[in-house]
């Protein structure tokens, strides 16, 4: 009854800040004291009703690069814990059944628990990753909290700089933009070669 509970309550709250994601973007463009903005930061990463690059990069407009990066990256960690604790304590039992249940499933799910903090790492890297699907994933797969918290840190703050960055260079220095985006682009070909030579050291099975 109680995990029944918590997932309506959890959709009902995305479903409504869905309906009022305009009001919430007009709200996000305002000047607001840092707590206002670090608490709406950390909800919105719990619940993905905006694209979060969106709410960096706006963040970034309002309070300049580095204290969006800031906010943004310790919002997006506590809400990391936070749903990491709720899939793991409340139905970790369940999706892991489910995930053992899928051959595909259970062959990454083994992959990423033999090299878990590379694998979060990567995967916080890769932009193409919905945020809150690792979040999931996390929790539902048991990976080990702290590995993962830390994995979770690291692989957020290239994506969060350069969006934060982005934003509070819009205001005055727009030529920067493609810099930055090459800087990131030269972090995720280095996390890939990284990868690479750590699959071509594994001795094959």
């Amino acid at each position: 009854m109680r995990k029944g509970l918590t997932v309506l309550l959890y959709v009902s709250v995305i479903i409504l800040a869905f309906i009022y994601r305009y009001n919430l973007l007009d709200w996000l463009r305002g000047d607001h004291s840092p707590v206002l903005s670090f608490i709406a930061a950390v909800l919105l990463a719990l619940f993905p009703v905006l694209p979060y690059k969106l709410v960096i990069g706006l963040f970034g407009y309002v309070y300049g690069g580095f204290w969006a990066a800031v906010i943004c990256w310790s919002a997006t960690t506590i809400a990391a814990a936070v749903m990491y604790g709720l899939v793991k304590y409340l139905f970790q039992q369940r999706a892991f059944t489910y995930l053992s249940s899928v051959p595909a499933l259970h062959r990454f799910t083994s992959a990423i628990q033999r090299r878990p903090f590379a694998s979060i790492v990567l995967a916080r890297l890769l932009p193409v990753i919905p945020q809150t699907a690792v979040n999931i994933y996390a929790g539902a797969a048991g990976l080990p909290f702290w590995s993962y918290l830390a994995a979770s840190g690291i692989g957020k703050l290239p994506g969060i700089a350069l969006y934060a960055f982005l934003g509070g260079s819009l205001s005055g220095h727009p030529g920067t933009v493609i810099a930055a985006l090459a800087l990131y682009g030269a972090v995720l070909a280095a996390a890939g070669w990284s990868l690479r030579i750590q699959a071509a050291d594994k001795p094959k099975e």
